[in-house]
């Protein structure tokens, strides 16, 4: 497993994956087939495909997620690469979720929250939610974060003792901030 999911929960791991899915080079729910091959691959579609309006929620629920996370980590910091975070998602992630049923089952120890759909991609999606709402009754959403580098918005679980972590990568992504941070001081000399 990956140093983005390394220590999270299976389900937050789910998150984190799911999140990771828009890359640098391409998008892996690009397509309904796409999601349908994530959604089997994460035993989240036993049977059904995905057909272009789900692929479309997917990719709205993903965004939101991302901007949701990204409110779990400090302040983005100055770059010269744009935002990978849309400024409507979190919006749109409300829409959504309004329209997706969840139901409180009060006959698993503990209840919990599953979903109450027929159709199977709505099912799946609305698992991942209610993956959200188990994280944030856990106490460890705060731990589910995206990358501080607007260019990169990677998504990882924080296994730090502290939950200070903000980088998915230090080799990477908080190289390029100490190197840019050392270039401006350079320049202000």
């Amino acid at each position: 497993m990956s140093d983005t999911v390394d220590a999270a929960p299976a389900a937050l791991a789910r998150l984190v994956e799911f999140v990771n899915t828009r890359r640098a080079d391409g998008d892996t729910l690009g397509t309904p087939e796409e999601l349908t091959s994530w959604l089997r691959a994460h035993e989240l579609l036993p049977e059904g495909t995905a057909d272009t309006a789900a692929q479309e929620r997917a990719v709205r629920i993903r965004e939101g997620l991302r901007a949701l996370l990204a409110t779990n980590n400090a302040e983005p910091v100055a770059s010269p690469r744009p935002d990978g975070l849309n400024p409507a998602a979190r919006a749109e992630l409300a829409a959504l979720t309004a329209t997706l049923p969840l139901t409180l089952n009060v006959t698993s120890t503990p209840p919990s929250l599953v979903p109450n759909t027929d159709d199977v991609v709505d099912h799946a999606l609305t698992t991942l939610l209610a993956d959200v709402a188990t994280a944030v009754a856990a106490g460890t959403w705060s731990r589910l974060k995206t990358c501080r580098e607007p260019s990169c918005r990677w998504a990882f679980f924080d296994h730090s003792r502290n939950r200070g972590r903000t980088w998915c990568s230090m080799d990477v992504c908080g190289n390029r901030v100490k190197v840019r941070a050392s270039h401006r001081r350079n320049a202000a000399r």
